[in-house]
């Protein structure tokens, strides 16, 4: 009782604060009725008064929409993520930064305990046409009709390159690279999105822009087709994708000079599978799972990773980084960033399982992606749980966000790989332990360890500490030596495999 009497006094508080605040700006607070058209719903937005002026708060106004804002309170800043595009706003200044080029509105903005309020008409008018939705608002009125966009493909733009061409498709939606398929014929380049939606009337032109002379678009029922009439030959093409865009990169058919030929060349050797990061799960004040006999997950996980440390620089000639190489507690997300910032070309994850049941052992293998079955999301919610011993635990909140999750896993462009990778991995053990009698198979998961690392990533889960038998067989150093082997073994076909034709 007493802790819900002092909510209510804080909450008092802040809202007497608030209104304080806007009376000294002489801007008394109001709302601005929101109306979605074609839906059956309506909202409100917090708006003050200035002079005659309604300003709005930019961080409800993105929420509204569903854009993503970002406020840097040290400098007072907020950026908007509308697709492809950035908005920065700065508090108690009128000027609005799209990308790289400044638009000024006539009046400022105003800073209002610590949140950017913009005088909304002029801020429409300035920057409105940024926003996939139609925005009409009516300041007599104080009411906004939002008519939302029914595409997501809003422009095409080409580059061109020393090598060849660029054509990027800005999307107003994440899309993956499953979801793009090209062809080429006849001087006919195709790109199919699928979930793809564009407006066919204003996409299409026959307009020259570098190498493209036409652009005709077609609309299908579950997927958008965009073809470009190209306006000479082109060799290769790949598909990139990113935040609010698709890209296809296109080389030219005619022979490179020297110098184009050698930046060819060194832009192959970056797919080079030549730095490997390992990372021996938990560690530190997190033992990880402990076996009847004592046995700490952490320490086996450890010894694994350095015998495979070595065989690999003694025997493939590769660095070998790891994100830890003692007794030490690092985190998740930690792990990760160590792996990206090193330019990593593999992630390997080396952890011991445990379930209730005794019964139950063997190896199995793990990949980024949604849980199919009961066995995956008890091992990743064990894994997972690591989180609760960092200091830091509110960094983790994006990742109780299912569309950040779902995004991450779309994003994770190199999942075929990944996929490959635990294949052999699995195959290796069988040929390598007398683990193989108990496999368990190739799963799928949302690992936070393995979120956002940009490179093929895989959780090996060795044996089951938590089984008598497998247990007895971890505590051997000749078998963790089988383990590394088999690891080993995995890592030299994989590499073989995807370094086939890099010179």
């Amino acid at each position: 009782m007493v802790k819900h009497r002092i909510h209510i006094i804080t909450t008092l508080c802040v809202g007497m604060l608030l209104l304080l605040t806007a009376w000294i700006h002489g801007a008394p607070s109001d709302r601005i009725r929101v109306y979605f058209e074609g839906e059956y719903r309506t909202a409100s937005v917090e708006s003050v008064r200035n002079e005659g002026v309604s300003y709005v708060s930019l961080a409800d106004f993105a929420e509204l929409l569903d854009i993503r804002s970002t406020y840097n309170p040290q400098n007072k800043k907020l950026v908007l993520r509308v697709g492809s595009c950035s908005i920065k706003v700065t508090a108690m200044n009128p000027f609005i930064a799209v990308d790289d080029r400044v638009y000024q509105m006539a009046l400022p903005t105003l800073d209002i305990s610590d949140r950017i309020y913009v005088p909304f008409a002029l801020f429409l008018d300035t920057v409105g046409e940024v926003f996939p939705e139609k925005l009409d608002f009516d300041p007599d009125r104080e009411t906004l009709r939002i008519v939302r966009a029914h595409t997501n493909i809003t422009g095409i733009e080409v580059e061109e390159k020393l090598n060849g061409s660029l054509i990027r498709i800005v999307t107003s939606r994440s899309f993956s690279e499953s979801d793009i398929a090209t062809s080429y014929s006849r001087g006919w380049l195709n790109v199919t999105i699928f979930g793809g939606l564009l407006d066919t009337l204003r996409m299409g032109s026959d307009r020259t822009v570098g190498i493209v002379n036409r652009i005709v678009p077609f609309q299908f029922e579950n997927s958008a087709q965009v073809s470009f009439r190209l306006n000479r030959e082109i060799g290769d093409q790949k598909v990139f994708v990113g935040e609010g865009e698709v890209l296809i990169s296109m080389r030219n058919a005619k022979e490179f000079d020297t110098a184009l030929m050698n930046t060819a060349d060194a832009d192959r050797k970056r797919w080079l599978i030549d730095r490997i990061i390992l990372d021996p799960g938990h560690g530190g004040k997190d033992p990880g799972c402990i076996g009847r006999q004592g046995t700490k997950e952490k320490d086996i996980n450890l010894d694994i990773a350095r015998r495979l440390k070595d065989l690999l620089r003694k025997r493939l000639d590769v660095e070998v980084l790891m994100t830890r190489d003692n007794d030490t507690f690092i985190g998740l997300k930690e792990r990760t960033k160590f792996a990206n910032s090193k330019d990593g070309k593999l992630f390997i994850s080396i952890h011991c399982n445990a379930n209730p049941s005794s019964r139950a052992r063997g190896y199995s293998t793990y990949i980024l992606g949604t849980s199919r079955t009961q066995q995956a999301l008890d091992v990743a919610e064990a894994e997972n749980s690591v989180i609760e011993l960092e200091e830091d635990v509110e960094a983790y909140e994006e990742f109780e966000n299912a569309a950040h999750i779902l995004n991450s896993i779309a994003q994770n462009t190199h999942l075929k790989e990944s996929e490959d990778l635990a294949r052999m991995i699995n195959e290796s053990f069988k040929r390598k332990t007398t683990l193989s009698m108990f496999y368990n198979g190739i799963y799928q998961n949302i690992f936070y360890v393995l979120i956002g690392a940009a490179m093929p990533k895989v959780l090996v889960e060795t044996a089951f500490l938590s089984n008598t038998g497998d247990e007895r067989f971890l505590r051997v150093r000749t078998n963790r030596q089988k383990i590394a082997e088999a690891l080993y073994d995995s890592i030299r076909l994989f590499k073989e495999k995807y370094e086939q034709g890099i010179g």
